[in-house]
């Protein structure tokens, strides 16, 4: 029997029986949409994590700190470290985080304390990703610039004045490209009336503060950014040397009275050129003696956990779908009780066993085929008003799959795909056994059935 004849003849005996069919049917249905629904919201969770911490942090970058406190032999952070660092496979920058605390002041306003000043070069910046919700990343040709992030613009107040904690003033707004701040390493330069002195009471002249144009603003997103800034490194090691100059006239030769251990950098990151060699750098480093931290770390355990809900979730949707192939298998036994003189009839007029058989899997195979193509059209539907309403209508719950624009259920192409295979394959499973019941009966006995 040609495959054509087979298609046809099934059509038509589903078609006999369009409600039992079209109950079967919306069995697969239900099953397929309930595995499809249940495996996008773990997905989506999965992505939704990835993006925060992308948003955060490079999953490309790996923070680098001495272990010294726990291992007085270990390896300093200095150039040399650096210069090693770079040989490992897999990495194509290690970035010093250079920093010193100065005032900004701008015009009659200042901040209230000292901020967290850090030096960076323009290759430096573009190999962090680093961006700008205003202005412009300074140049390597730039000088004496600075980028400002948001949040650091609400600690300038009047000099002389303090923050109100309870009514904190409005951020202050700058002029990018225009406006001119001062960078004042000075420690004690805010109290004008009373110049510095050294342990032994004499003077001691006060740093210069440098002049620095407002190049841009870091954008609000930009958490790590939000309370520093950011100058060229070639003024931060100016002002540093200055700075360090002044505290050891101001401190004796203590300097600043800190613990010195012999490390150049307090932290280091290295920019590693694609995330499938982050872990295998950050073992390394950590081999090396030094303590290596990256959130892609903290992404592969999440991974797991989230490939865990996975199969949970999987697990329940299939219930659905399980209940589905058993309402298939029933539906074809009760097609072959009902069919039984007409298999009786084919047997009779020369219809081969396998004709028979083929006919009860085209059946099941095109219900499950049916059911599943409509599951997957009904799981893009539903998961579209998902991610439409469904964080306003739950609130928290869905919070908690994503949130700030992300969606709460992701369908990707494969998962659809499979989710159709996967219904075809427990259709025609469903319908096996019914079809070797069909080939057992026997001609004489099924003719006789009235």
């Amino acid at each position: 029997m040609r495959i054509n004849d087979l298609i046809m003849m099934s059509v038509r005996s589903l078609w006999r029986r369009k409600l039992r069919t079209f109950l079967t049917i919306l069995g697969v249905v239900i099953g397929a949409s309930s595995i499809i629904l249940m495996l996008s919201l773990g997905i989506a969770m999965d992505s939704n994590f990835k993006e925060q911490m992308q948003n955060m942090q490079s999953l490309t970058l790996i923070e680098v700190s001495p272990n010294n406190w726990e291992d007085p032999n270990a390896p300093k952070l200095d150039d040399k470290a650096l210069e090693a660092m770079e040989k490992i496979e897999g990495v194509q920058m290690a970035i010093p985080i250079r920093s010193i605390n100065a005032y900004l002041e701008f015009g009659k306003y200042r901040t209230s304390w000292q901020v967290e000043v850090r030096g960076l070069s323009a290759e430096e910046m573009q190999i962090l990703g680093y961006k700008v919700g205003e202005g412009t990343l300074f140049g390597p040709t730039d000088t004496n610039a600075i980028l400002l992030g948001k949040e650091l613009c609400r600690e300038f107040v009047k000099k002389g004045q303090e923050i109100n904690w309870r009514n904190p003033p409005p951020p202050m707004e700058f002029e990018v490209g225009e406006d001119v701040l001062k960078v004042d390493i000075g420690e004690y330069a805010w109290d004008t009336n009373e110049p510095a002195s050294d342990q032994d009471g004499n003077q001691i002249e006060v740093p210069k503060a440098a002049r620095v144009t407002v190049m841009g603003m870091f954008p609000d997103e930009d958490w790590e950014n939000n309370y520093s800034c950011i100058i060229p490194v070639e003024l931060f090691d100016k002002l540093k040397e200055e700075q360090e100059k002044y505290q050891k006239k101001l401190y004796g030769e203590q300097g600043n009275g800190r613990y010195d251990d012999g490390n150049k950098y307090r932290n280091v990151r290295v920019k590693v050129i694609d995330e499938d060699h982050v872990l295998s750098v950050q073992q390394a480093l950590n081999d090396a003696g030094y303590r290596a931290y990256s959130p892609m770390e903290y992404l592969e355990e999440m991974k797991k956990a989230s490939n865990s809900i996975q199969v949970m979730l999987g697990g329940i949707g299939a219930i659905s779908l399980v209940v589905a192939a058993i309402g298939i298998t029933n539906t074809m036994m009760m097609s072959i009780y009902e069919r039984t003189k007409e298999i009786g009839v084919m047997k009779v007029i020369g219809a081969k066993l396998t004709d028979i058989k083929k006919m009860f899997l085209v059946e099941a195979l095109l219900i499950g085929a049916i059911g599943g193509a409509v599951g997957v059209a009904f799981s893009y539907g539903l998961s579209y008003l998902l991610n439409k309403f469904g964080p306003q209508i739950a609130g928290e719950m869905f919070s908690m799959l994503g949130s700030g624009g992300t969606n709460v259920s992701i369908i990707p192409p494969w998962l659809a795909l499979a989710a159709l295979i996967f219904s075809t394959i427990i259709g025609l499973i469903s319908g096996y056994f019914p079809a070797r019941r069909a080939m057992g009966l026997s001609a004489l006995s099924a003719i006789r059935t009235e």
